[in-house]
């Protein structure tokens, strides 16, 4: 799909001009559904969206902006909504009103695509010959991997949570979204007794003539709903309060981010009470019980931090990064989570002007240029 975009006309700068005169904008689109009673916006209220980041540089360099940029770390409002006759995704988290007087109108779960049309990503036939359902839908379409454990997790899992609070899941008739090509996907949605077989995947867009429900995504808060849902539970909890190593090697998640000449240095972190396990390699259910014992958790950076907001508040959390990849994703979870963050940057790299990071996806990190005393100290 992503490789199709590209060749799309959207690039155009004419073709983009005339589009532009005949489209209405997120705001435009919202007003013009409210006006019909069947279509409801919901602000999820008595949500805190403004969340303060306990930060700490173990490498005692300058904080990079990535972490700074936003401190206090603001996360969207929430709205949960329902509309009848739109076209929806299992692989994008917009919705696409079919039926406005308008050719390019369009609007995103993120409210946050003013500039865009949809017909700069799709022909108009594309929608009309999408595959008409009927009955209640509930559509947890994203647009990132969604065999990415984070990005599954807090776009798709946190968005059935808040759901299920205001909503029976056993009253809808289909659930438009990615299929399921994960075990971890399957254990999550068993865990909320989720009827898989009410999942449709297999078309490119539907037209839900009938009642649609959804959420907008909210990747920061996203991790409170994770903890207000599974903290109580006494089956998962433990009593017992653990520091965890979560240990990554060249097999780990789909970045291959990996600690290399690590084994040396294992000893330190043992002898400091640290007990290595590998998230990948445990069932959802014994993740989530990890996490719930966790109160010192330090690895590199990567998707098996996503949980973390299962911790207890004051918990201290240390991400170890490369220096060409640093990532705000995990620290923005633990702001809202009220959790103590530390990061070491590989060789206590800093660039020299800020734009200058590298995005190495895959990159590997030397275990000789961290200095693990200085981590292990954090947590005392």
């Amino acid at each position: 799909m992503y490789s199709k975009i590209k060749n799309k006309l959207r690039f155009n700068r004419v073709t983009r001009i005339i589009r532009f005169k005949n489209r209405i904008s997120a705001n435009e689109a919202c007003t013009y559904w409210l006006k019909n009673n069947k279509n409801k916006f919901t602000y999820e209220d008595n949500n805190i969206n403004s969340f303060n980041l306990d930060i700490t540089p173990i490498d005692q360099k300058p904080i990079p902006l990535y972490f700074l940029w936003a401190n206090p770390v603001i996360s969207r409002a929430r709205f949960i909504y329902s509309f009848n006759n739109v076209v929806v995704s299992p692989y994008e988290s917009h919705i696409y009103f079919y039926d406005i007087d308008k050719s390019t109108s369009d609007l995103g779960t993120k409210f946050d695509n003013d500039k865009l049309s949809l017909f700069d990503f799709y022909k108009k036939n594309e929608l009309f010959a999408a595959k008409e359902l009927k009955g209640n839908v509930l559509h947890l379409g994203i647009s990132s991997n969604p065999s990415n454990f984070y990005h599954w997790i807090h776009e798709i899992y946190a968005r059935i949570l808040r759901i299920k609070k205001k909503y029976d899941l056993n009253k809808f008739d289909f659930v438009i979204m990615p299929k399921l090509n994960n075990k971890f996907q399957k254990e999550a949605l068993e865990l909320l007794e989720f009827d898989t077989s009410k999942i449709l995947s297999s078309e490119k867009f539907y037209k839900c003539t009938g009642n649609l429900v959804t959420a907008n995504i909210d990747i920061i808060a996203s991790g409170l709903d994770l903890r207000n849902f599974f903290a109580n539970n006494h089956e998962l909890k433990s009593n017992k309060l653990k520091k965890y190593f979560l240990d990554r090697d060249s097999n780990s998640g789909i970045q291959k981010r990996e600690l290399i000449n690590f084994d040396r240095f294992k000893s330190k972190y043992k002898d400091a009470g640290f007990e290595f396990v590998k998230p990948e390699q445990l069932s959802f259910k014994e993740q989530l019980k990890i996490f719930l014992s966790a109160k010192s958790l330090v690895g590199v950076s990567g998707s098996a931090f996503c949980l973390v907001s299962l911790m207890n508040e004051g918990s201290k959390v240390v991400e170890i990064f490369s220096k060409s990849f640093v990532d705000p994703a995990i620290s923005n979870i633990c702001a809202a989570s009220n959790l103590k963050y530390g990061f070491y940057i590989e060789d206590s790299y800093r660039p020299k002007i800020e734009n200058n990071w590298v995005r190495d996806l895959n990159s590997k990190i030397n275990a000789d240029l961290i200095d693990h005393e200085k981590i292990i100290k954090f947590f005392i």
